[in-house]
């Protein structure tokens, strides 16, 4: 039985780490034998153990004294090593805030411990604001790359996936499919690849300041919250077309963010009186309160422009579109008691356009027009349902009479798992196969889908998000240039 060491058991891990494993890990012959968290998180844990009727497992509390986002402390690093031990520990899965992930990722494969980490990688405090910040991101990424490459010295079999789950969903798998086909027969590229997504979250101007669930406060946002998959994709989709004389080695980045402080303008404090009769028993702070608290928050949105390119050459032209301040189903002024990660009005929306010149063109389409209600499948397969999503795709038949012009896959045809026990929704399908994957790999020593290493791209495009931004506020050049 392969023994996994939870690190974080937040929302994310509630929703998904904590129920695959109870529910897959018996037949798949892995599970959690042990949690960290931090104290703080007690009574909100063992009640969601209750609640969902799982086992107690033994969960480590941190003092708040203990929490580190640079280095483990050496008292930290002692328990995690008596964990290790006492508990025979395989693999661990770092779900905390991007903040951590690097040390305790360190600290693993110093052990020689296999690693499933969430996205993004790292980001860094006040990564919006400061140029060392965002080069903090690339020396993460550096530390962990040297660090995985000794792991894997002393033990070949050692697994560094990261959860990018679009990596293992069905509908991409697919499409990198299609691109392969019409690539082999036409040696063209992707030539523009354009990307949207919106997380649906309306959070009212105190909640910006106070919650640190997917938070602004700390000088980071969209970007390093639900962001890095889009900008991952890209680069995963962009590598099946590549060949000798179009190998991209370096893109031109510019950044457009949007902060809390334009939020505040576009919807004012008036305008949420008018909106919400009570909002004044919720909202903590006059206008001019949260003007200064907001100075050096991350960014709300974030549209980003990419040229992949070969030497001086465009290959192809990219746009990642990134919102959490989208189409919500919020019509209530407090978050109290609810659930941060989907259960306050949060409707997700994600669109891809890919083109390959004048062979083919594919658009993903995945929109929600409600919250997710695993009790209720009426229209769920239908645009606005929970698993609403459709592949179309375009082909230049003049030229190949054998393709057809057009074709249209939705989800029910990729023979995913959708439905199986309510997982609400496809996006969590994918999460489960890559948690089931890294358990097979570390079992068996295969390749994962999601090798932290095949994440240098993704990585750089994330810096050079962010750089181009700081540099925009600082009244310099905001146009980029990163190497792969």
């Amino acid at each position: 039985m392969l023994n996994l060491l939870l690190i974080g058991l937040g929302p994310h891990a509630k929703r998904i780490y904590y129920p695959v494993s109870a529910k897959n890990g018996p037949q798949n012959n892995f599970q959690i034998v042990h949690a960290i968290d931090i104290e703080t998180k007690k009574d909100d844990i063992s009640s969601y153990l209750k609640i969902n009727g799982y086992p107690e497992i033994e969960i480590t509390y941190l003092k708040e004294s203990q929490k580190s986002t640079k280095k483990l402390k050496p008292e930290v690093v002692d328990i995690l090593n008596k964990i290790a031990k006492e508990k025979q520990i395989n693999g661990v899965i770092i779900s905390t805030e991007p903040l951590a992930h690097v040390c305790y990722a360190e600290w693993a494969l110093s052990q020689g411990l296999s690693v499933l980490m969430d996205k993004p990688i790292s980001t860094r405090e006040n990564v919006v604001n400061s140029l060392k910040s965002v080069e903090g991101i690339v020396e993460d990424y550096e530390k962990l790359e040297k660090a995985y490459i000794k792991a894997k010295k002393l033990n070949p079999k050692i697994v560094f996936s990261l959860m990018a789950q679009r990596r293992f969903h069905p509908a991409f798998i697919k499409i990198k499919e299609l691109i392969k086909e019409v690539f082999a027969k036409t040696n063209c590229p992707i030539t523009s690849i354009q990307s949207f997504h919106s997380d649906g979250q309306w959070r009212m101007p105190s909640e910006i300041v106070d919650q640190i669930y997917h938070p602004y406060c700390q000088g980071y946002g969209k970007c390093s919250h639900s962001g890095y998959h889009s900008i991952d994709i890209a680069p995963w989709l962009i590598e099946a077309t590549e060949t000798k004389g179009k190998e991209i080695n370096n893109v031109d980045v510019y950044s457009n963010f949007l902060y809390p402080k334009d939020f505040l303008t576009q919807l004012n404090i008036e305008d949420y009186k008018k909106l919400f009769p009570d909002f004044n028993k919720s909202n903590k702070y006059t206008k001019k309160a949260l003007l200064e608290k907001y100075n050096d928050y991350g960014e709300i949105d974030a549209f980003l422009s990419f040229a992949f390119k070969h030497n001086n050459d465009t290959i192809s032209l990219g746009s990642t579109n990134l919102i959490h301040n989208g189409f919500a189903q919020r019509n209530w002024p407090s978050a109290d008691g609810r659930d941060l990660y989907k259960g306050n009005g949060r409707v997700r929306h994600e669109s891809h356009y890919i083109e390959q010149g004048p062979f083919q063109a594919i658009s993903y389409i995945s929109y929600q027009g409600k919250e997710v209600d695993p009790d209720n499948l009426e229209g769920v397969y239908e645009t606005g349902g929970e698993y609403h999503l459709d592949i179309h795709i375009f082909r230049n038949q003049k030229m190949f009479p054998e393709w057809k012009n057009y074709e249209k896959i939705t989800v029910r045809d990729l023979g995913s798992n959708i439905m199986e026990g309510k997982s609400r929704g496809h996006q969590e399908d994918a999460r489960r196969n890559c948690i089931l994957e890294f358990a097979f790999a570390v079992q068996k020593g295969t390749k994962v889908s999601s090798d932290f290493l095949d994440h240098k791209r993704s990585t750089m495009l994330f810096y050079g998000a962010y750089k181009s931004a700081v540099l925009k506020k600082m009244g310099k050049n905001p146009m980029i240039n990163v190497t792969f």
